[in-house]
């Protein structure tokens, strides 16, 4: 008896050793692009509801980003949107086209805009009714 402990001590003293460095290669293999937050500026152009049987979708008339400006101003995007999708709603009434809002969607930096469109919106925000001088 008194043989296995050290026997046992020796194996996880060689585990503890081997582990990090497979974890640590294992993790230089599988390095994902850098994903950054675009927040997405502009008017809501259709929008439908994830549900329990199916995804819903949002389009928004980019009038500003916070990447890739010049890129995306003027460009209509469609993202699809789940039940982890938050919204939030102008004073508790639906969202209806020609609203103002805010799209939030993660995807590599230097994403181009049709890979852009893959990434699931993370948050909809609706903003309410355009006035005149918020036209895009």
């Amino acid at each position: 008896m008194k043989r296995i402990l050290p026997i046992t001590g020796l194996v996880a003293i060689v585990l503890s050793l081997a582990l990090p460095a497979t974890a640590l290669a294992a993790k230089a293999e599988t390095v994902a692009p850098f994903a950054v937050q675009f927040v997405l500026r502009g008017r809501i152009t259709s929008y439908t509801a994830a549900t329990i049987s199916g995804p819903g979708s949002v389009s928004i008339k980019v009038r500003s980003s916070n990447y890739e400006r010049a890129l995306l101003k003027g460009t209509t995007l469609t993202f699809s949107t789940d039940m982890k999708t938050k919204v939030v709603l102008h004073d508790g009434k639906p969202i209806m086209t020609g609203d103002k809002g805010v799209v939030k969607v993660r995807a590599q930096k230097t994403s181009s805009m049709t890979t852009l469109e893959l990434a699931v919106a993370k948050q909809v925000i609706d903003q309410g009714r355009a006035t005149p001088r918020d036209s895009s």
